[in-house]
């Protein structure tokens, strides 16, 4: 048992060591460049066999890849949300949090975007769904309006900006290695602070 118990926690850092390979890659140089060949040395690895041992073909990296960073984004901001005290400080803290996640993985960030610009996911209609994202979001809005914390708004809009907006850090960071990520943050948590409090508010 206890063998099999190493063999498990070494077959997981083995597949890690692969996804976080091929995000370095997609990241730097774009997917037309990725290949099975550049992971494995990006890895360390001495062949593209140790890949292919762990994954069934490039596809499934890639499909790994994504499903690794939405499934780690999407903790990131339910753990968020969920520690905010009330509807307003959940919607200040999905806000941070989604940016602050961009930030610490801009090649994360990088490969998911260049995926979604030029790849067609086997047996997905996209790259990836956004969902899981904006779900926290739209679920944070309900619970405002349900309380009475927030105008009346129509959720599944108002969180789609919001989602578009925290993803613009992306081009934003794109553009300015250097951007003030907190200014960024807090024009976003006013602007939407304003956007959804209710017209008695104050």
């Amino acid at each position: 048992m206890q063998a099999n118990k190493k063999q498990t926690v070494t077959t997981t850092a083995r597949r890690q060591q692969i996804v976080d390979a091929a995000i370095r890659v997609l990241a730097r140089d774009g997917l037309s460049q990725t290949s099975l060949g550049r992971i494995a040395t990006e890895a360390g690895l001495s062949s593209t066999g140790l890949i292919t041992y762990h994954f069934a073909d490039k596809n499934d990296v890639l499909l790994t890849v994504v499903d690794h960073l939405i499934g780690r984004c999407t903790e990131t901001l339910r753990a968020a949300v969920d520690r905010a005290a009330d509807p307003a400080e959940a919607l200040a803290a999905y806000i941070e949090a989604f940016v602050r996640f961009q930030d610490d993985n801009r090649d994360g960030v990088r490969a998911l975007w260049r995926l979604a610009a030029g790849w067609k996911a086997p047996g997905r209609d996209s790259a990836f769904d956004d969902e899981p994202l904006v779900a926290p979001v739209r679920e944070v809005l309900d619970d405002g309006q349900a309380h009475g914390a927030f105008r009346g708004l129509a959720s599944p809009v108002v969180a789609q900006s919001i989602l578009c907006s925290v993803e613009g850090f992306h081009e934003a960071f794109t553009a300015d290695p250097d951007i003030d990520t907190t200014a960024y943050i807090r024009e976003l948590q006013v602007l939407y602070r304003h956007g959804t409090e209710r017209a008695d508010h104050g």
